[in-house]
């Protein structure tokens, strides 16, 4: 009985790691899991639940016990209420389907999705999830307790098995709990560092390495189909200036500022970062150059036009220069750093000729197709 058990944690804890690995792919940042997060974990943790009636304990021919009941005590506080009640469901209609229509079968798919709809509640409770676990396995041991009752002829029997359940339920809620905290942590941990690689610290905006992947990602997709690609190289005039003058801080502020106003005005589609100090990009998606010349001042224009609000209250103005390139028109087609390479120098352009200025290169290639002329 002892190793039945035994058995059974060991199934939970091994569930756990590989739902652990699962949910990497998925968001569980949010306060609530979206619904397909929940609709697929409600699945797999039915099937966990399944997988324990194959290592069960039998009281007698039509009655088993184990600890499936802990399946959908982990989705309902780990997932949410939808989880719950799909993982309460399938572990109902499995427990028919694999020990056939009895009496103690239909008792117990009856309160597996009693306690699967419980979890709605447990889910949304304003507890900690070490509460939740810890009130929700007594709740379903005491379900499981009136089941065995009604369908255990032998009081002595039922007291033989029932208290070595309840002793390992309980402290298997522990281990759950532990053990999948320790998960999400690892989780969290995980995305936290990935997206430290990849986003400005200050702006919150792309950084430099995220560009770069993006700027060669954006560039085969091109070739690929043919498209255009524009780039935006901004950078502020004479920024040295407000950190000399207001100190570094408002500095930062400026540039957590200008950060925004340039995601605002930049197109849903279009991929916006800080590439350090003063420098930022818009890469344009499918975007030709008259297209990509006109947000180009739209955007200038929007900054000149601005106030910049500094820490002590304080506001400056402040004016940007912007090179621009286009692929194919600007560069090499087998020179990935070509296009940034002739966006920067149309950007030293435009500083060179009394910035606060949009400028752009002559074109090397002559295409046919624009789609800005259609």
């Amino acid at each position: 009985m002892l190793s039945t058990f035994f058995v059974n944690l060991c199934v939970i804890i091994s569930f756990l790691y590989l739902s652990g690995i699962i949910t990497k792919y998925y968001s569980i940042r949010l306060p609530f899991p979206s619904l397909r997060v929940q609709l697929i974990g409600g699945f797999l943790f039915g099937l966990y639940g399944t997988v324990l009636m194959n290592y069960s304990f039998h009281i007698n021919d039509t009655t088993i016990v184990d600890l499936r009941h802990l399946a959908i005590v982990t989705a309902a506080v780990y997932l949410g209420g939808l989880a719950s009640v799909i993982t309460g469901i399938i572990i109902a209609i499995l427990r028919i389907v694999m020990f056939g229509i009895t009496s103690a079968a239909i008792d117990a798919a009856f309160i597996m999705i009693l306690l699967g709809l419980a979890g709605v509640y447990f889910a949304y409770a304003s507890w900690s999830r070490l509460t939740k676990i810890i009130t929700m396995n007594l709740l379903g041991m005491t379900m499981i307790f009136i089941v065995l009752l009604m369908n255990t002829p032998s009081m002595n029997t039922l007291m033989k098995v029932y208290p070595i359940q309840m002793t390992i339920a309980f402290a298997g809620g522990l281990f759950i709990y532990f053990i999948a905290e320790f998960i999400n942590r690892s989780n969290e941990m995980l995305f936290l560092l990935e997206r430290r690689a990849s986003t400005d610290h200050l702006t919150d905006l792309s950084n430099r390495r995220q560009f770069e992947q993006s700027l060669q990602s954006e560039l085969q997709h091109a070739r690929q189909y043919h498209q255009k690609l524009s780039l935006l190289v901004i950078d502020i005039d004479r920024f040295k200036k407000v950190n000399d003058t207001f100190g570094h801080s408002a500095g930062d502020s400026v540039l957590k500022q200008l950060g925004q106003l340039l995601v605002e005005h930049a197109r849903s589609t279009d991929l916006v970062s800080r590439n350090g100090g003063e420098e930022f990009a818009i890469l344009l998606l499918d975007c030709g150059y008259h297209q990509s010349m006109a947000i180009a001042e739209s955007v200038r224009k929007a900054v000149a036009r601005s106030l910049f609000i500094l820490p002590d209250g304080q506001t400056v103005k402040l004016t940007i220069s912007i090179g621009v390139a286009v692929y194919p028109d600007h560069c090499d087609d087998h020179d990935d750093n070509d296009l940034f390479d002739q966006a920067d120098r149309a950007l030293y352009e435009a500083k060179n000729t009394g910035r606060n200025r949009v400028c752009s290169l002559p074109p090397r290639n002559i295409t046919v197709v624009d789609n800005d002329s259609f």
